[in-house]
């Protein structure tokens, strides 16, 4: 039994928008993400789009097939932009926020 991978937490900038800026994030990941935990820390974070969010969960879940994708210290409101991108994209089971 092989134990998924958790990469090193990505950290987001302050300023969060658009998905140019989520593409960015997770470019060098590309190859790595399939089966493993990505973990993205939102505590620097001050404002982020929806598009930010929606481009990061498409990124991670949809396209780079992770088995998780978990938000540490992401706002409430950041949080419901998350869930509602992962929910439109059918991966909400593969998304943990806390």
């Amino acid at each position: 039994m092989t134990v998924p991978a958790v990469l090193p937490p990505i950290e987001v900038p302050q300023l969060s928008g658009g998905r140019e800026r989520a593409r960015a994030l997770v470019d060098g990941l590309a190859d790595r993400m399939a089966g493993a935990t990505i973990v993205v820390d939102f505590r620097r974070m001050v404002a982020g789009t929806p598009s930010f969010a929606d481009e990061l969960v498409t990124r991670v879940l949809v396209d780079g097939g992770a088995a998780l994708l978990r938000a540490e210290h992401v706002t409430r409101e950041f949080g419901e932009y998350l869930v509602e991108a992962a929910r439109d994209h059918g991966v909400a089971e593969r998304l943990k926020t806390v």
